[in-house]
């Protein structure tokens, strides 16, 4: 993938996360975190963990939750290569300057 449809894909992602929960700061505020759980896919509000929404609701078979946009479906789609897609997600959102530390 190219690095601007991964940053498209990321804000999309982000932007879902805003709509969902009707999240109010800027969206610059707004950080994304990945994690795995109970063979299942998750985006959280880095701030706000009880804001969740599965990406993936089977690991295994690698079935999607939600409907994604192309970019979001890209990312995810590209995540789920990996043995681990929550640290694979996780550290592109970092390398591509979503989020400082």
């Amino acid at each position: 993938m190219q690095q601007r449809d991964v940053v498209s894909g990321f804000t999309e992602l982000k932007d879902l996360l805003i709509r969902t929960y009707q999240i109010n700061r800027s969206r610059d505020l707004v950080k994304l975190y990945f994690s795995q759980g109970e063979n299942e896919l998750l985006m959280h509000d880095y701030d706000d963990h009880n804001k969740v929404i599965s990406l993936c609701a089977n690991l295994s078979l690698r079935e999607r939750s939600i409907p994604l946009t192309q970019n979001a479906h890209r990312v995810i789609g590209e995540s789920l290569k990996h043995k681990f897609p929550a640290e694979f997600l996780n550290s592109e959102f970092l390398l591509n300057g979503f989020f400082r530390p």
